[in-house]
């Protein structure tokens, strides 16, 4: 019955037959290659899935995003003591020393009374008990008033005015509360706006939003000459950290490059990322870099570079938790190779090892990070490790730079935190919208830096700048290295 019946279905003749057989054949062939478009589609499909799901884990471990932006908490395994929060019992307490008598502005004498609770009378000794109270005087600014005599020549006729004393100008504040002015706006992050409320509220001094302005434009100049003399310093060095961090202009994007060496920092804000403003900075640097992977740094040799470590691990850490098993392995292998590598470097610094020691048990470790890198480098290039892998075998000479150079710090942390204030700096303000504003933010932070460096209160050096510039008296950046 079967066979009766597909008999009955077949063409009635063989051309409608090779007809009909050729109809099934293009549709067999459409559904093949709508077959092969739905697992091309697929695969981009599962690697885009993959990519966002890297993107969604990505935190301050593994990804240059910074702590405030992860995602990812940590964990806190510690189990609980059970004790309260707060000192211990036993704990040895720390205690402000009194300053001796000398030393204090005012005593008072607390006296007792002559007679006891019980009606006798009260004999005092000549020992007493000492307790000091510090307290903010009455703030109050100084104010000098100078009376510039006036006269006629008794010649020509000539009027004839008094000049005012050297170190003084026609502005309404001197030397000191500028660099004071200019000091909350740098270091302690206040607004303009709050600057004036600050001065109108603790020394009753009153001043328009133009005034301030003006004034970070004086200090802006005197700060120039000694600025452009740190950068020399700063590359005679033997290693300098590189950094650069974000700016915004006037609401166009520009960078704002950190210089940083042991004991002088230098930073410049440029409207580019690229190679040609290191070109330009750093064109004649013949020592040790230590920065980042990123590409502008390509121009010095791997053998005048220190790639950060700090950096490594991250990476390191995000190709472990790739779900690809051989690019984990990878991952995790570079991961142990590091961290035993870091405790090699901390027993030298701990002077347990000497250099000679650090460099043989170093060896075996940098043989078998190449050999990792060499096997990433075979891997699927579309996770995007190849090139990650390629790049730093290109650079490999540059990963141990810190090994066989004394002074040469293995991480970039330095710079790092160097540009952090000007980070938090600029999440407040937002930008800058003149040449003199965006040099002014370059040329405090340059000077402040330096100062904490150098274990020098940036506020005097200020004040012994903008005393120099009103007397004018160039000013140099070796003043602050002295």
């Amino acid at each position: 019955m079967i066979l009766k019946k597909c008999m009955d279905t077949l063409p009635p003749t063989i051309e409608e037959c090779h007809q009909g057989l050729r109809l099934l054949l293009n549709k067999l062939a459409d559904l093949s290659q709508r077959f092969e478009d739905i697992e091309t589609e697929n695969k981009k499909l599962k690697i885009e899935i993959t990519q966002l799901k890297e993107r969604l884990n990505s935190n301050s471990s593994n990804s240059s995003l910074p702590p405030s932006k992860s995602h990812k908490k940590k964990k806190n395994n510690r189990q609980s003591s059970g004790k309260k929060s707060g000192g211990q019992p036993g704990h040895k307490g720390h205690y402000r020393a009194l300053l001796p008598s000398e030393q204090v502005d005012s005593i008072e004498n607390c006296l007792l009374p002559k007679d006891c609770l019980c009606g006798g009378k009260v004999n005092p000794s000549s020992d007493c008990v000492r307790h000091q109270v510090y307290e903010l005087p009455i703030l109050k600014l100084r104010i000098t008033e100078y009376q510039l005599q006036k006269g006629c020549c008794e010649n020509c006729g000539e009027k004839q005015i008094a000049s005012l004393p050297v170190g003084v100008t026609w502005g309404i504040t001197g030397p000191r509360l500028t660099g004071f002015m200019s000091d909350l706006v740098t270091q302690y992050g206040l607004s303009r706006r709050e600057q004036r409320s600050f001065l109108k509220e603790h020394f009753q001094f009153h001043i328009s939003l133009g005034t301030v302005f003006n004034k970070q434009k004086i200090v802006n100049a005197a700060m120039e000459e000694p600025v452009l003399g740190l950068l020399p310093i700063v590359k005679g060095s033997r290693s300098v950290h590189a950094d650069e961090t974000g700016h915004n202009r006037d609401g166009k994007n520009h960078w704002m490059w950190g210089l940083i060496s042991n004991t002088a920092a230098y930073f410049s804000i440029h409207p580019s990322r690229g190679k040609k403003v290191l070109r330009l900075m750093m064109s004649d640097f013949k020592h040790i870099l230590i920065s980042d992977r990123y590409a502008a740094y390509n121009i010095f040799e791997s053998s005048k570079r220190q790639v950060c470590w700090a950096h490594l691990k991250r990476d390191f850490t995000k190709l472990s938790e790739k779900e690809d098993k051989i690019i984990a392995r990878i991952g995790k292998g570079l991961l142990e190779h590091e961290s035993h590598l870091f405790k090699i470097w901390h027993e030298y610094r701990a002077e347990k090892i000497t250099r000679d020691e650090l460099l043989q048990q170093v060896e075996p470790i940098r043989q078998c990070v190449g050999e990792l890198l060499e096997q990433g480098s075979y891997t699927d290039p579309v996770l995007r490790v190849v090139r990650f892998c390629k790049n730093l075998l290109e650079n490999f000479n540059a990963l141990w730079t810190f090994i066989e150079i004394d002074g040469v710090e293995p991480t970039n942390n330095h710079a790092e935190r160097g540009l952090r204030p000007l980070v938090i700096w600029r999440k407040k303000y937002f930008c800058t919208r003149s040449d003199y504003g965006t040099e002014y933010v370059a040329r405090s932070a340059s000077i402040n830096m330096t100062c904490k460096m150098q274990k020098k209160s940036p506020f005097n050096f200020l004040c012994m700048l903008l005393q120099n510039h009103f007397s004018g008296i160039n000013t140099s950046a070796l003043a602050i290295m002295a």
